[in-house]
C-alpha cells in the first residue's frame, strides 16, 4: 500500500485465511441499552475478546506470516502505544523469532507486562509514541530486524480488513460502521473492504481530542504534527502518515472527536450495561453515540477495539461514573 493505495478484498480474504487459526471471529453482540439510546440497533464489535484483548493481532499476525523465512530469521521489531506491541510478540512467539517493542515509557503497565511475558524485548526509553518509532527504524537499520509499522504496513491493513469480512457475514443489512483512529490502519483497512463490496455503508471514525492527528490532517489537507497529552484513550496516540492519511480520506465518510470525559463515560457504560470491559480507545465509538456526536440510522457495528485498561484505572472510572476520572501521568 504506497501512496495510500486501497488494500484489495483479495488480500483482505487471503489475510483472513493466513490468522483464521489464531485471530478470532469476534462476536457482533447487540447492545440494547445502546440502541435504546441511539433509537436504532447497534451492534457492538468485541475486538477486545482478542487473544491479546485487541484488534492488533490480525494485522500483526498477517504481516509476520506474510514474510519469507529468510526475512523472518533477523527477527522483527516494531514500536507500538501497547496493543500493536503486544500482537507482534504474539505473531513473533508463534512464529519462533525473537522479537524487540518500544514502547513510550509512559505506555499502560498492564500493556508492557503483557509484552514482556510473551517474550518479547520490551524497550522502553522513548518518551513519545513518535520518538519510540523513530527509535524502532533506527534498530531495523543497524541489526537488519524487519521493522512491522503499526498501521501503515500493506500486511497490516489487510489484516485489519479482516474485520468488515466478519461484519459483512454477521450482519448483511449493516448501513452504518463506527471505528477507533490512530494512525489509520484499522478505519483503512475496514473503509477499504466496505466501500469496494458495500459502497453504500457509511464509514464514520472516531478520535479524541486529545488525539486528533488523523483530524488535524483532514481539516488541513496533509499530514501535521499534533502534539498528545495524557489521554485515556492511549492506543490512539501518536501520528499518522500520508498514506494512511490518503487512504483515510478516500473511504471515511466523517471524522469525528470525543472529550475524555465522554470516553471516561463510555468505558463505564459499557461495564454496566453490557458486561463489557473496553479501554479509552476501545470506548470512543460508544462515546461519540452517547454524546450525540452522531445520529446512527442502523444497524450500526461500533468497533470496540481493545479491552487493555489497568484495573485501577477501570475501577476508578467506572467508580466515578466518568466524572471527575484522573488520567495518569
Amino acid at each position: 500500500m504506497t501512496g495510500g493505495t486501497s488494500p484489495h478484498p483479495d488480500d483482505v480474504t487471503e489475510a483472513r485465511g493466513r490468522i483464521a487459526d489464531v485471530a478470532r471471529k469476534t462476536p457482533l453482540e447487540r447492545s440494547a441499552a445502546l440502541s435504546e439510546r441511539a433509537g436504532c440497533d447497534v451492534l457492538l464489535k468485541l475486538e477486545c475478546w482478542q487473544p491479546t484483548r485487541s484488534f492488533k493481532v490480525r494485522g500483526a499476525l498477517n504481516a509476520i506470516r506474510s514474510l519469507s523465512p529468510e526475512r523472518l530469521a533477523a527477527g522483527v521489531v516494531t514500536a507500538s502505544a501497547g496493543n500493536h506491541g503486544q500482537a507482534v510478540a504474539l505473531a513473533a512467539r508463534a512464529a519462533g523469532v525473537h522479537a524487540t517493542v518500544f514502547v513510550p515509557h509512559g505506555a499502560p503497565a498492564l500493556k508492557q507486562r503483557s509484552i514482556a511475558r510473551l517474550g518479547a524485548e520490551l524497550r522502553t526509553d522513548s518518551a513519545t509514541y513518535d520518538d519510540a518509532e523513530e527509535a524502532a527504524r533506527a534498530f531495523a537499520d543497524d541489526t537488519g530486524t524487519v521493522f512491522v509499522h503499526a498501521f501503515s504496513d500493506p500486511a497490516v491493513v489487510a489484516g485489519q480488513g479482516t474485520i468488515a469480512l466478519e461484519l459483512l457475514e454477521e450482519c448483511p443489512d449493516l448501513r452504518e460502521v463506527i471505528v477507533p483512529v490512530g494512525g489509520g490502519g484499522l478505519i483503512g483497512g475496514i473503509g477499504s473492504v466496505l466501500k469496494t463490496l458495500r459502497p453504500a455503508t457509511r464509514v464514520i471514525g472516531v478520535q479524541s481530542t486529545e488525539t486528533r492527528a488523523m483530524h488535524a490532517a483532514f481539516a488541513a489537507g496533509h499530514v501535521v504534527d499534533v502534539p498528545v497529552p495524557p489521554t485515556l484513550a492511549d492506543g490512539l496516540a501518536g501520528r499518522t502518515d500520508d498514506a494512511s492519511f490518503q487512504l483515510a480520506r478516500r473511504v471515511v465518510d466523517e471524522l469525528l472527536l470525543v472529550t475524555e470525559p465522554q470516553i471516561a463515560e463510555a468505558i463505564r457504560f459499557l461495564y454496566d450495561e453490557d458486561a463489557v470491559v473496553a479501554e479509552g480507545s476501545g470506548a470512543v465509538g460508544v462515546a461519540v453515540i452517547l454524546s450525540g456526536g452522531v445520529r446512527p440510522r442502523g444497524p450500526v457495528a461500533v468497533i470496540v477495539t481493545g479491552g487493555n485498561i489497568d484495573a485501577g484505572l477501570l475501577a476508578q472510572t467506572v467508580g466515578t461514573g466518568g466524572r471527575g476520572t484522573r488520567i495518569p501521568l
